[in-house]
């Protein structure tokens, strides 16, 4: 969420992992949008004052997402393999698969105080409190970041002002 905008970008269901299936979903504002698979390989926001890149980094399953001025992100749908699926004990069926988003961040002009269940480790300075070696660490304080809705920006420690279009999308 930024300005007015909402940019999904999810992994879609998978019974069976295949590499050369796209298995990516991108949706701007709602809707689903497509990154071409030749030529410049892009889609560009149109018309915004921040402009939104998505340009594929691989002939499926992977992205890179430019939201100018804000952040730099590398998005690849991964398959949980079997060692994952044993060290997380995920418990995934030998006939089933599942995909997860594999990312890469880099923001542009964070504050020191950037908040959020993974923008903390932004901060200059941070300590993780997770105890390193755990199979999968939870950190604590969900209760901080619980929002009505996926979408929505509103929690107890919010830091957003509602979008230009007053419709309570994240400014950032």
């Amino acid at each position: 969420m930024f300005d007015s905008h909402n940019l999904i970008i999810a992994a879609t269901k998978v019974s069976h992992w295949d590499d050369s299936v796209d298995s990516l979903t991108v949706r701007w504002d709602g809707e689903t949008i497509t990154i071409p698979t030749d030529g410049e390989a892009e889609w560009r926001s149109a018309g915004e004052e921040r402009q939104v890149v998505v340009e594929r980094t691989d002939d499926a399953n992977a992205v890179r997402v430019t939201v100018a001025g804000l952040v730099d992100m590398d998005v690849r749908v991964r398959p949980i393999g079997k060692h994952e699926n044993k060290v997380h004990n995920y418990q995934l069926p030998d006939n089933d698969a599942f995909a997860h988003l594999e990312t890469q961040f880099r923001f542009k002009n964070l504050t020191d105080l950037v908040e959020g269940v993974l923008g903390k480790t932004y901060r200059p300075g941070y300590v993780s409190p997770v105890k390193i070696g755990v199979p999968m660490p939870v950190m604590g304080g969900e209760d901080k970041y619980q929002t009505p809705s996926l979408l929505s920006p509103l929690c107890r420690l919010c830091r957003f002002h509602g979008g230009s279009a007053g419709n309570g999308m994240a400014t950032i």
